[in-house]
């Protein structure tokens, strides 16, 4: 995706207009902040960006006529219009429909105009996402559901690098922080639906409770252990 100039965001209509829908407050929300980092000559926050471009995607998301998300209720041209005035997203609604925040996009802003925590923290956002805008840790393939990628180390690796964020900046970014933490420790203690084999699910979970013996979770993986040696069929690994 191409990044905007401050002079094209600013030429931008003050007010998106789209040929089939009134677009979400939460989009507006977005381009002002956005604009506001833009334009600043000091290093700001992107915090509050950050929570824009989710408000927005959940906007966009949101079910306006039926079972149809906002964004598959445009025409093609508001389609087309809306991915022009709203720079930083990756769109969809072909047979996937989703709108993501480009963490790419975040992190070149990050570098321009933000601190220090924040290009740290888009550096591991950024890292978070893999090409088909699921976590990284996660895999979609041919599976109708996605599963998890235990037994490439990506969990451990990705846990220390958001523990150490965390440690390092404790006043940043915080829920967004400790959402992923979670996020990666159910993934974990959950212990199911993986690509794999049960032997690579063991092999990480042992692994895991092993490096990070004070995880809030461990209490979970050492008895999903257990459960896999003692009663494997009680919760598959594989998706269902």
């Amino acid at each position: 995706m191409s990044f905007r100039t401050l002079t094209a965001l600013l030429l931008l209509p003050a007010t998106l207009v789209f040929a089939a829908a009134a677009p979400p407050p939460a989009l507006t929300a977005y381009r002002t902040e956005l604009a506001r980092v833009q334009a600043s000559t000091a290093a700001v926050s992107l915090e509050p960006l950050l929570n824009a471009a989710l408000a927005a995607q959940d906007a966009m998301m949101q079910l306006a006529d039926g079972d149809q998300a906002w964004i598959e209720t445009l025409d093609e041209a508001g389609y087309t219009q809306l991915q022009a005035e709203l720079p930083g997203f990756h769109f969809s609604r072909g047979y996937d429909v989703y709108t993501q925040p480009d963490a790419a996009f975040l992190l070149s802003l990050a570098h321009r105009k933000g601190r220090p925590e924040d290009q740290a923290f888009f550096t591991i956002y950024a890292g978070l996402w893999s090409d088909e805008y699921l976590p990284r840790y996660l895999s979609l393939g041919t599976r109708p559901t996605p599963c998890v990628r235990f037994g490439e180390n990506i969990l451990p690796t990705l846990y220390t690098q958001w523990r150490d964020y965390a440690a390092r900046y404790p006043q940043a970014y915080v829920s967004h922080t400790q959402q992923t933490l979670r996020d990666l420790e159910e993934a974990v203690a959950l212990g199911a639906c993986a690509c794999g084999d049960t032997a690579s699910v063991e092999r990480e979970l042992s692994g895991f409770v092993k490096q990070f013996p004070q995880t809030p979770v461990a209490a979970d993986i050492r008895k999903r252990l257990i459960e896999l040696k003692e009663t494997p069929d009680l919760r598959p690994i594989r998706c269902r």
